[in-house]
């Protein structure tokens, strides 16, 4: 079985205070896009996979999903690890969609959901797999209630770029001012928003640079945005033939930059 892994990107991200159970309090639009890793899952007597990473979450989701089946499963990484793009969730969504089929579990969407918010705080709204918001600390989801974002129809045009660095999530949300409440008088933001960015590019220059250099080229910073808690950042675009265009002058910059899209599946 041969699946994609959809990354995601923060059109919002708006981060409260820490919580009782340490988790911050969060409110965010949040949109599945088309950069994806691919997954390819076999038969095998135990679980495991070729990622390589310590604290793999596929390996933690299959857990949750069935402890005693087994698979194999190779992954082809597309996303940049430490990006920003829910890369690391993005896999264990797609892993509990496509092991709740394989093992033949019959699972609901809302029940891969529940778990996907055992694995991860990003988890539930890939599972998900449209345009949310996302609320709590990621396990409340819900669909967005319009078609749009700041008057544009899905699916949404973007450029991502990296500047090549790994951000801890844990570090930026630890120097993140978070808010004493946030977006109360209405449903969620409609315009680009990220409390963690201020946090990310005070650890990560690099990030600011980047921005800066988003902005110049696309001529309107309203429409930039560091996506999570970094290191990506992505410009919403006019379309395929302009995004190829940023896209192909960021490279020349010597970034990391693609062209991608909203989806929803």
């Amino acid at each position: 079985m041969r699946v994609e892994a959809y990354a995601k990107v923060n059109l919002t991200l708006e981060v409260g205070p820490v919580r009782e159970d340490g988790y911050h309090e969060l409110k965010s639009v949040v949109a599945p896009i088309s950069l994806c890793d691919t997954l390819e899952i076999g038969s095998a007597a135990d679980f495991r996979t070729d990622t390589g990473f310590p604290d793999d979450l596929i390996v933690k989701a299959a857990r949750l999903l069935a402890p005693d089946r087994g698979a194999f499963v190779h992954v082809e990484k597309r996303i940049p690890v430490g990006g920003g793009l829910g890369g690391g969730s993005a896999d264990a969504a797609a892993a509990l969609i496509a092991l709740n089929e394989f093992w033949g579990l019959g699972k609901s969407k809302t029940e891969l959901m529940e778990l996907g918010a055992k694995v991860g705080s990003d988890v539930p709204s890939l599972v998900y797999g449209a345009p949310c918001i996302m609320e709590g600390r990621g396990e409340i989801v819900r669909p967005l209630p319009t078609a749009n974002f700041m008057g544009r129809d899905f699916p949404l045009w973007l450029v991502l770029a990296n500047p090549g660095v790994a951000s801890s999530t844990r570090e930026i949300y630890a120097k993140c001012d978070s808010r004493l409440a946030f977006s109360s008088e209405k449903e969620y933001n409609t315009q680009l928003v990220n409390d963690l960015e201020a946090a990310a590019i005070a650890c990560h220059p690099e990030i600011g640079r980047l921005k800066a250099r988003m902005v110049a080229v696309c001529g309107d910073a309203s429409k930039v945005l560091m996506s999570g808690s970094g290191s990506t950042v992505f410009a919403i675009v006019d379309g395929l033939e302009a995004a190829e265009r940023m896209a192909g002058t960021l490279r020349e910059d010597g970034c990391w930059a693609e062209v991608a899209h909203t989806i929803v599946r």
